[in-house]
């Protein structure tokens, strides 16, 4: 099994906590994400850009759906 991103599994239980199943507006995940976990989200000298990569991350993940500015699991 390949190794999943560091930002999978908080943005799982983000989800599994926030959206209740229907997925919420990326935007609204943003938010709500970066206030739970700024030590993910924060932008440093070394990651200029986590939004752009947590999202390319969670894109290539089977367990998330996101398309159409809006992200939700993906039903097992």
């Amino acid at each position: 099994m390949p190794r999943r991103s560091r930002f999978a599994a908080p943005a799982e239980e983000w989800l599994r906590k926030h959206a209740r199943g229907a997925g919420v507006s990326t935007k609204e995940f943003w938010e709500g994400f970066s206030k739970e976990h700024p030590e993910l989200t924060t932008p440093t000298e070394k990651r200029k850009t986590p939004k752009a990569t947590c999202m390319r991350d969670l894109r290539l993940d089977p367990a998330f759906e996101l398309g159409a500015g809006r992200i939700a699991l993906r039903a097992v």
